[in-house]
Protein backbone atom coordinates (compact mmCIF):
# COMPACT_ATOMS: atom_id res chain seq x y z
CA UNK A 1 0.00 0.00 0.00
CA UNK A 2 1.50 3.29 -0.86
CA UNK A 3 0.66 6.28 1.04
CA UNK A 4 -2.35 7.75 -1.11
CA UNK A 5 -4.31 4.47 -1.19
CA UNK A 6 -3.56 4.73 2.87
CA UNK A 7 -5.30 8.18 2.73
CA UNK A 8 -8.13 7.09 0.71
CA UNK A 9 -8.74 4.20 2.81
CA UNK A 10 -8.93 6.44 6.00
CA UNK A 11 -11.27 9.32 4.30
CA UNK A 12 -13.73 6.18 3.11
CA UNK A 13 -13.30 4.45 7.06
CA UNK A 14 -13.97 7.94 8.48
CA UNK A 15 -16.12 9.60 6.25
CA UNK A 16 -13.92 12.47 6.76
CA UNK A 17 -12.42 14.72 4.81
CA UNK A 18 -10.95 16.61 8.00
CA UNK A 19 -7.12 17.07 8.04
CA UNK A 20 -5.66 18.65 11.72
CA UNK A 21 -2.77 20.60 11.68
CA UNK A 22 -0.74 20.43 14.82
CA UNK A 23 0.20 24.22 15.56
CA UNK A 24 1.51 23.75 19.35
CA UNK A 25 1.24 28.03 20.36
CA UNK A 26 1.71 27.75 23.95
CA UNK A 27 0.30 31.00 24.55
CA UNK A 28 -2.67 29.61 23.59
CA UNK A 29 -2.82 26.40 25.36
CA UNK A 30 -5.42 25.48 27.86
CA UNK A 31 -4.83 27.32 30.80
CA UNK A 32 -4.43 24.26 32.80
CA UNK A 33 -1.78 22.93 30.40
CA UNK A 34 -0.05 26.31 29.76
CA UNK A 35 3.58 26.76 30.42
CA UNK A 36 4.30 28.77 33.27
CA UNK A 37 7.73 29.90 32.58
CA UNK A 38 9.95 30.76 29.41
CA UNK A 39 12.38 27.89 30.10
CA UNK A 40 12.06 25.82 26.64
CA UNK A 41 12.32 22.13 28.33
CA UNK A 42 9.19 23.32 30.39
CA UNK A 43 7.39 24.51 26.68
CA UNK A 44 8.20 21.80 24.96
CA UNK A 45 7.15 19.32 27.69
CA UNK A 46 3.66 21.20 27.41
CA UNK A 47 4.17 20.64 23.96
CA UNK A 48 3.59 16.62 24.65
CA UNK A 49 0.66 17.29 26.82
CA UNK A 50 -1.13 19.48 24.50
CA UNK A 51 -0.50 17.84 21.30
CA UNK A 52 -1.50 13.74 22.64
CA UNK A 53 -4.39 15.02 24.18
CA UNK A 54 -5.15 17.06 20.87
CA UNK A 55 -4.26 13.57 18.77
CA UNK A 56 -6.87 11.81 21.23
CA UNK A 57 -10.11 14.44 20.47
CA UNK A 58 -9.47 14.06 17.12
CA UNK A 59 -8.48 10.64 16.37
CA UNK A 60 -11.85 9.23 15.18
CA UNK A 61 -12.87 12.16 13.46
CA UNK A 62 -9.48 13.35 11.34
CA UNK A 63 -8.08 11.41 7.85
CA UNK A 64 -4.80 12.95 8.96
CA UNK A 65 -3.09 15.07 10.88
CA UNK A 66 -0.29 17.54 9.66
CA UNK A 67 2.73 18.69 11.86
CA UNK A 68 3.96 22.05 11.33
CA UNK A 69 7.57 21.28 12.20
CA UNK A 70 8.37 25.26 12.54
CA UNK A 71 6.60 25.32 15.65
CA UNK A 72 8.77 22.84 16.63
CA UNK A 73 11.82 23.78 15.72
CA UNK A 74 11.21 27.01 17.28
CA UNK A 75 12.40 25.17 20.63
CA UNK A 76 15.70 23.48 19.14
CA UNK A 77 16.48 20.29 19.59
CA UNK A 78 14.26 19.68 22.15
CA UNK A 79 11.50 20.85 19.97
CA UNK A 80 12.80 18.47 17.12
CA UNK A 81 12.60 15.23 19.06
CA UNK A 82 9.00 16.31 20.51
CA UNK A 83 8.43 16.81 16.53
CA UNK A 84 9.12 13.20 15.55
CA UNK A 85 8.54 11.59 18.62
CA UNK A 86 4.50 12.90 18.87
CA UNK A 87 4.45 11.76 15.17
CA UNK A 88 5.23 8.19 15.91
CA UNK A 89 2.61 8.56 18.84
CA UNK A 90 -0.02 10.03 16.28
CA UNK A 91 0.78 7.02 14.15
CA UNK A 92 -0.01 4.65 17.11
CA UNK A 93 -3.34 5.98 17.23
CA UNK A 94 -3.55 5.22 13.91
CA UNK A 95 -3.11 8.19 11.80
CA UNK A 96 -1.61 9.33 8.96
CA UNK A 97 0.58 12.33 9.02
CA UNK A 98 1.86 14.68 7.26
CA UNK A 99 5.08 16.41 7.56
CA UNK A 100 4.30 20.16 7.01
CA UNK A 101 8.15 21.44 6.43
CA UNK A 102 8.26 22.80 3.17
CA UNK A 103 12.01 21.57 2.04
CA UNK A 104 13.31 22.57 -1.35
CA UNK A 105 17.40 21.93 -2.79
CA UNK A 106 18.86 19.96 -4.93
CA UNK A 107 21.39 17.26 -4.74
CA UNK A 108 22.92 16.48 -1.83
CA UNK A 109 21.22 18.66 0.74
CA UNK A 110 17.52 17.62 -0.55
CA UNK A 111 18.69 13.84 -0.29
CA UNK A 112 19.69 14.55 3.15
CA UNK A 113 16.66 16.59 4.13
CA UNK A 114 14.69 13.60 2.26
CA UNK A 115 16.37 10.71 4.38
CA UNK A 116 15.19 12.99 7.52
CA UNK A 117 11.69 13.44 7.07
CA UNK A 118 10.80 10.65 4.82
CA UNK A 119 13.78 7.77 5.85
CA UNK A 120 13.15 5.26 8.57
CA UNK A 121 13.50 6.87 12.00
CA UNK A 122 16.26 5.22 14.35
CA UNK A 123 14.43 5.53 17.82
CA UNK A 124 11.89 2.99 18.48
CA UNK A 125 9.46 5.44 20.50
CA UNK A 126 9.91 8.00 17.10
CA UNK A 127 8.91 7.76 13.21
CA UNK A 128 8.97 9.85 10.27
CA UNK A 129 5.88 11.64 8.04
CA UNK A 130 3.83 9.46 5.87
CA UNK A 131 4.16 12.66 3.63
CA UNK A 132 5.93 15.90 3.11
CA UNK A 133 5.22 19.39 1.67
CA UNK A 134 7.78 20.44 -0.48
CA UNK A 135 8.82 23.75 -2.19
CA UNK A 136 9.54 23.48 -6.26
CA UNK A 137 10.67 26.92 -6.53
CA UNK A 138 14.79 25.97 -7.14
CA UNK A 139 12.95 23.49 -9.36
CA UNK A 140 11.59 19.99 -10.45
CA UNK A 141 15.17 18.59 -9.61
CA UNK A 142 14.37 19.63 -6.58
CA UNK A 143 12.10 16.51 -6.27
CA UNK A 144 14.14 14.09 -6.92
CA UNK A 145 15.57 12.98 -4.25
CA UNK A 146 11.96 13.51 -2.30
CA UNK A 147 10.64 10.86 -4.68
CA UNK A 148 13.18 8.41 -4.67
CA UNK A 149 12.63 8.31 -1.05
CA UNK A 150 9.02 8.27 -0.62
CA UNK A 151 8.84 5.41 -3.74
CA UNK A 152 11.32 3.18 -2.30
CA UNK A 153 9.48 3.63 1.54
CA UNK A 154 5.35 3.96 0.17
CA UNK A 155 5.48 7.85 0.95
CA UNK A 156 3.92 10.48 -0.18
CA UNK A 157 4.73 14.31 -1.28
CA UNK A 158 2.88 17.54 -1.31
CA UNK A 159 3.90 20.01 -3.80
CA UNK A 160 3.52 23.52 -3.12
CA UNK A 161 1.70 24.66 -6.16
CA UNK A 162 -0.57 27.17 -5.15
CA UNK A 163 -0.77 28.57 -1.98
CA UNK A 164 -3.17 30.23 0.89
CA UNK A 165 -1.19 33.13 1.70
CA UNK A 166 -2.42 36.49 -0.13
CA UNK A 167 0.96 37.29 -1.19
CA UNK A 168 1.24 34.08 -3.39
CA UNK A 169 -0.71 35.85 -5.79
CA UNK A 170 2.63 37.98 -6.53
CA UNK A 171 4.35 34.58 -8.27
CA UNK A 172 1.62 32.15 -8.30
CA UNK A 173 -1.01 34.13 -10.52
CA UNK A 174 1.84 35.50 -12.99
CA UNK A 175 0.63 35.07 -16.25
CA UNK A 176 3.03 33.26 -18.87
CA UNK A 177 3.86 34.02 -22.59
CA UNK A 178 1.01 30.98 -23.44
CA UNK A 179 -1.22 32.06 -20.96
CA UNK A 180 -0.66 29.62 -18.52
CA UNK A 181 -0.46 31.23 -14.76
CA UNK A 182 2.69 29.84 -12.70
CA UNK A 183 0.80 27.57 -11.13
CA UNK A 184 -1.01 25.59 -13.86
CA UNK A 185 2.57 25.34 -15.70
CA UNK A 186 3.63 23.56 -12.66
CA UNK A 187 0.58 21.58 -12.21
CA UNK A 188 1.18 20.64 -15.98
CA UNK A 189 4.81 19.59 -15.60
CA UNK A 190 3.46 17.40 -12.05
CA UNK A 191 1.33 15.70 -14.19
CA UNK A 192 3.93 14.37 -16.59
CA UNK A 193 6.27 13.10 -13.58
CA UNK A 194 2.85 11.61 -11.74
CA UNK A 195 2.79 9.30 -15.20
CA UNK A 196 5.19 7.20 -14.19
CA UNK A 197 4.77 6.45 -10.73
CA UNK A 198 0.38 6.04 -10.68
CA UNK A 199 -1.28 3.06 -9.82
CA UNK A 200 -4.67 2.54 -9.73
CA UNK A 201 -5.14 6.04 -10.50
CA UNK A 202 -3.27 7.23 -7.72
CA UNK A 203 0.06 9.31 -7.75
CA UNK A 204 2.03 9.55 -5.09
CA UNK A 205 2.52 13.43 -6.31
CA UNK A 206 0.05 15.52 -4.63
CA UNK A 207 -0.77 19.11 -4.65
CA UNK A 208 -0.72 22.02 -2.08
CA UNK A 209 -3.86 24.41 -3.10
CA UNK A 210 -4.85 26.92 -0.72
CA UNK A 211 -8.79 26.70 0.21
CA UNK A 212 -8.75 30.33 -0.46
CA UNK A 213 -7.93 30.43 -4.11
CA UNK A 214 -11.28 29.06 -5.40
CA UNK A 215 -10.35 31.22 -8.80
CA UNK A 216 -7.36 28.86 -9.96
CA UNK A 217 -8.79 25.43 -8.38
CA UNK A 218 -11.25 24.06 -10.72
CA UNK A 219 -8.14 25.07 -13.63
CA UNK A 220 -5.61 22.69 -11.10
CA UNK A 221 -8.00 19.69 -10.66
CA UNK A 222 -8.53 19.42 -14.63
CA UNK A 223 -4.60 19.71 -14.58
CA UNK A 224 -3.67 16.80 -11.69
CA UNK A 225 -6.85 14.39 -12.02
CA UNK A 226 -4.09 11.73 -9.99
CA UNK A 227 -2.96 13.53 -6.98
CA UNK A 228 -5.02 14.08 -3.95
CA UNK A 229 -5.45 18.16 -3.37
CA UNK A 230 -3.98 19.38 0.17
CA UNK A 231 -6.31 22.51 0.99
CA UNK A 232 -4.81 24.85 3.29
CA UNK A 233 -6.36 27.71 5.09
CA UNK A 234 -9.96 26.33 5.90
CA UNK A 235 -11.55 28.46 8.86
CA UNK A 236 -9.46 30.81 10.28
CA UNK A 237 -7.77 32.21 6.95
CA UNK A 238 -11.14 32.47 5.28
CA UNK A 239 -11.46 28.96 3.62
CA UNK A 240 -14.98 27.72 3.57
CA UNK A 241 -16.42 24.14 2.04
CA UNK A 242 -17.60 26.18 -0.83
CA UNK A 243 -14.16 27.45 -1.68
CA UNK A 244 -12.79 23.98 -1.42
CA UNK A 245 -16.04 22.29 -3.67
CA UNK A 246 -13.72 22.22 -7.76
CA UNK A 247 -10.89 20.04 -5.80
CA UNK A 248 -13.38 17.28 -5.46
CA UNK A 249 -14.18 16.92 -9.17
CA UNK A 250 -15.54 13.71 -10.39
CA UNK A 251 -12.77 10.74 -11.13
CA UNK A 252 -9.89 12.61 -8.99
CA UNK A 253 -9.22 10.98 -5.26
CA UNK A 254 -10.56 14.61 -4.39
CA UNK A 255 -8.80 16.65 -1.61
CA UNK A 256 -8.12 16.76 1.94
CA UNK A 257 -9.14 20.31 4.34
CA UNK A 258 -6.71 21.56 6.74
CA UNK A 259 -7.53 23.55 9.50
CA UNK A 260 -5.40 24.37 12.53
CA UNK A 261 -6.10 27.39 14.79
CA UNK A 262 -9.75 26.83 14.62
CA UNK A 263 -9.69 23.08 15.56
CA UNK A 264 -6.70 23.33 18.13
CA UNK A 265 -8.33 27.01 19.73
CA UNK A 266 -12.09 26.91 18.83
CA UNK A 267 -13.84 30.03 20.18
CA UNK A 268 -16.60 27.99 20.97
CA UNK A 269 -15.87 25.62 24.17
CA UNK A 270 -18.01 23.01 25.63
CA UNK A 271 -16.33 20.58 28.45
CA UNK A 272 -12.68 19.98 28.97
CA UNK A 273 -10.63 21.66 26.35
CA UNK A 274 -10.10 18.05 24.82
CA UNK A 275 -13.93 17.95 24.12
CA UNK A 276 -14.05 21.26 22.66
CA UNK A 277 -11.06 20.27 20.30
CA UNK A 278 -13.61 17.35 19.19
CA UNK A 279 -16.33 18.92 18.85
CA UNK A 280 -14.59 21.65 16.49
CA UNK A 281 -13.65 18.56 14.27
CA UNK A 282 -16.89 17.61 14.03
CA UNK A 283 -18.53 20.17 13.40
CA UNK A 284 -16.16 21.00 10.05
CA UNK A 285 -16.33 17.22 8.82
CA UNK A 286 -19.81 17.83 9.21
CA UNK A 287 -19.83 21.22 7.02
CA UNK A 288 -17.65 19.59 4.64
CA UNK A 289 -19.36 16.55 4.11
CA UNK A 290 -22.89 18.78 3.50
CA UNK A 291 -20.90 20.41 0.20
CA UNK A 292 -18.53 18.29 -1.12
CA UNK A 293 -19.81 14.53 0.76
Amino acid sequence: MTFAHDLLAAVRDKSSRVCVGIDPMPERFPEAIRPTSDDPRAIVDSFYEFTTGVLDAVADVAACVKFQSAYFERYHADGVEAYFELIGEAKQKGLLVIGDAKRGDIGATSAAYAAGHLGPHPADDADTPDALTVNPMLGLDTLDSFGEVAADHGKGLFVLVRTSNPGSADLQDVVLQDGRTWSEMLADELFKMTAGNSEDGLSFINAVVGATQPHTMASLRKRLPRSFFLLPGYGTQGGTAETAKAAFAEGTPGAIVSASRSVLYPTERSGDWKQSIAHAAQAMRRDLASVVG
